[in-house]
């Protein structure tokens, strides 16, 4: 009979460990050639907007005349931060024009232009691609294209760098937007992470191993010996009946 404490999951993880090891082994090799020889990778490729409500130019540097007056000075930067505040709530709009798929129609009408030959629709384009602000603080918006294929989702990526601008002019006269950064005609394999699938499925296969042998312990009700029967039972013990078998077996050697 058992019960759960600290020592005897101790005694349990030590008389599984080999199996532990062996079957954590074995599942990161399962893992690995899922990821080698199954699993379909795909890429990510990005590129990033910012984006304001024209008050403030990204293009220009922003500089504070040192020789004005306080007054003037203490205006200036209330009207920036004003900008700054109105750039940072028309973000989630412009999030929302960017989700929409007359940009995709755009997208798809650019790669025909360059000749990528890329039989996409506008639907599927925008299924690749996810739309998102940086953070609460920042102007940025990033976009990142995901896709089977390395070289199409460069080339979407920079796609989007070349007509989000016109496509945000066509909504927003007064909004401005630029592209900040393209893809660099990089894409980076997003799925599968071999290493980091081969880790936890190791990490899971020595603890479905620890289970079991946790819940075959619990479900043996056989008592082992004093030490177990005194620690279920509140009986005195009146002596242990010897195993004659295993005495003689020791005296024949």
């Amino acid at each position: 009979m058992n019960e759960l404490n600290l020592s005897n999951l101790l005694g349990i993880l030590k008389k599984c460990i080999v199996y532990i090891i062996l079957v954590g082994f074995l599942f990161a090799v399962g893992a690995y050639c899922y990821c080698k020889f199954i699993a379909v990778p795909t890429y990510q490729a990005k590129t990033s907007f910012i984006a304001t409500n024209g008050g403030l130019n990204p293009d220009e540097e922003i500089v504070i005349n040192t020789t004005s007056s306080t007054t003037s000075e203490s205006s200036e930067a209330k009207i920036l931060n004003t900008d700054y505040a109105a750039s940072r709530n028309l973000l989630d709009t412009y999030v929302g024009l960017f989700n929409s798929r007359k940009l995709y129609v755009m997208v798809q009408e650019k790669l025909a232009e360059q000749n990528h030959n890329l039989d996409y629709t506008p639907e599927q384009l925008q299924s690749m691609v996810s739309v998102a602000r940086r953070s609460d603080e920042q102007l940025f918006i990033d976009f990142t294209v995901t896709c089977v294929n390395k070289e199409h989702a460069v080339a979407i990526a920079d796609t989007l760098y070349a007509v989000g601008d016109e496509f945000v002019s066509s909504f927003f006269s007064a909004g401005s937007i630029m592209a900040v950064d393209d893809s660099a005609g990089k894409a980076v394999q997003n799925y599968p992470r071999t290493f980091n699938t081969m880790i936890i499925s190791a990490f899971l296969g020595g603890v479905l191993v620890f289970v079991l042998a946790i819940i075959i312990n619990l479900l043996d009700k056989t008592i082992k010996g004093e030490k177990d029967f005194s620690a279920n039972y509140d009986i005195p013990i009146l002596g242990n009946i010897p195993n004659f078998k295993a005495a003689a077996r020791e005296e024949t050697k």
